[in-house]
């Protein structure tokens, strides 16, 4: 078992017993260090107890908080993987999950009514991912009586201001109003372990993604694109998609920058759904073609719309992927996804990203598309005044995917600007005529 010595800022939340403990702050502060280490001491001192540490989609964990734990609680503590579990000689356990889909949420239901015990004690990890239905589901579960209390502890870097995790425990601990929850909000030169490189890459970090992950601040980004787009009402809990519903794929080319694919699922009223996401760098396109054909599986795809490189959509039509060119009018689109947003007609399923680019988090980098939201800006003038005319081109690896799908979906509302270049083939055309050919269609 890997011994833990606290850094100052940890030993006050490290002795505190509120029901709901919360530790805000940018990168690099040790708060996921902390609070395994926590869980695992929590564990050993009450036997029979029941921890969970979840993340919002379950696939999540396998890269940072499974191997965590495994370092942590060292070789007298059974890791089960087959059961999602590490188990203790003195009974207690430590359970993982998510809460991305009915799937998930059902498992840990299950195991929260294991001999009717109850959790102990809880870690949400990456909690900004979670919604307040979230919370207020573990909490429900939280009747364990292996020790005299019990805790649900939230880990999380900061988000936009109207985040729920803001507006329900940062701004009343800000103001002063601490019955809802223990708050911590450590800096990243709290940690005096932190490498120095480290610490520079994050204050070279600028806008929106300064003020968070390096001064640890709750803020949205000024001159944000999309201002209409509220992640507390677009980013909802997954459902089911109906058969009947049309289904599309948008690609946007990359390798050094993020190669981007979205599922996107339309009702009849024309509100549209993203609820799968490939973000990945350094993937050829031969590769990325094995990956959005693996996921798709046997659904029906009425058209998969792709930024215009001929040489790459040749490479998707060789695997049996047909795509239409995206119509890439910027200005146009950007109006078209306002009216969208703007009219609640956009939404996305939360935790709906198949794999998480470890390369990008690492950077400190958007590793999918709602983070994006955040930090597509309208450049400035040279006097630092914001022009509202023509977005920065960064961060708009999945905002330019977004954007090809509403402007093929949406075409016959807006006509091309002058001197724009016209669709090709529709979706349908291309359909038909892989059909003919005996060709299977995805």
């Amino acid at each position: 078992m890997a011994t833990f010595t606290p850094l100052p800022w940890q030993v006050a939340p490290w002795n505190d017993t509120s029901k709901t403990l919360v530790v805000s702050s940018g990168a690099g502060s040790g708060k996921s260090v902390w609070a395994f280490h926590r869980l695992n001491a929590l564990m050993l001192k009450y036997p029979g107890a029941l921890g969970l540490v979840l993340r919002k989609a379950r696939q999540h964990l396998r890269n940072s908080s499974i191997p965590m734990l495994e370092s942590i609680t060292g070789p007298h503590v059974r890791h089960q993987s087959s059961n999602n579990r590490f188990q203790y000689p003195n009974g207690s356990r430590i359970v993982y999950g998510g809460m991305f889909d009915q799937k998930q949420r059902e498992a840990l239901r299950s195991i929260a009514g294991e001999n009717d015990s109850g959790v102990d004690f809880v870690v949400m990890e990456e909690g900004s991912t979670f919604s307040a239905d979230d919370y207020e589901e573990v909490m429900g579960r939280l009747r364990g009586k292996a020790a005299p209390w019990r805790q649900v502890v939230v880990i999380t870097n900061p988000d936009s201001d109207q985040h729920w995790i803001c507006q329900r425990f940062i701004n009343p601990h800000l103001a002063g109003r601490l019955d809802k929850a223990a708050v911590y909000m450590p800096r990243c030169e709290d940690n005096p372990t932190l490498d120095v490189d480290y610490l520079d890459s994050l204050r070279s970090l600028t806008g929106v993604r300064r003020a968070r992950l390096y001064e640890g601040r709750w803020v949205r980004a000024e001159g944000t694109v999309y201002d209409t787009w509220l992640p507390e009402k677009h980013v909802i809990s997954a459902f089911d998609i109906p058969d009947d519903w049309q289904r599309f794929r948008v690609i946007d080319q990359g390798y050094v920058n993020p190669r981007v694919c979205l599922w996107i699922a339309v009702d009849g009223d024309g509100k549209a759904y993203v609820y799968r996401e490939i973000y990945k760098t350094k993937q050829l396109a031969k590769d990325f073609a094995k990956q959005i054909i693996q996921y798709t599986r046997r659904e029906k795809i009425t058209a998969t719309i792709c930024d215009h490189d001929a040489e790459e959509r040749a490479v998707y039509t060789e695997a049996g992927i047909d795509t239409v060119r995206a119509r890439k009018d910027v200005s146009v689109g950007i109006q078209a996804m306002q009216k969208r947003i703007s009219e609640d007609r956009l939404f996305w399923f939360r935790g709906c990203l198949v794999e998480v680019d470890e390369e990008l988090r690492r950077e400190h980098k958007p590793w999918s598309t709602v983070q994006e939201f955040d930090c597509y800006v309208w450049k400035r003038n040279t006097d630092g005044t914001i022009t509202k005319e023509e977005p920065e081109k960064k961060n708009d690896h999945g905002m330019d995917a977004l954007r090809y799908f509403v402007m093929h979906f949406d075409r016959d509302a807006y006509k091309p600007s002058p001197g724009a270049k016209t669709l090709g083939a529709t979706a349908t055309q291309y359909t038909e005529k892989r059909k003919k050919a005996g060709l299977a269609v995805f």
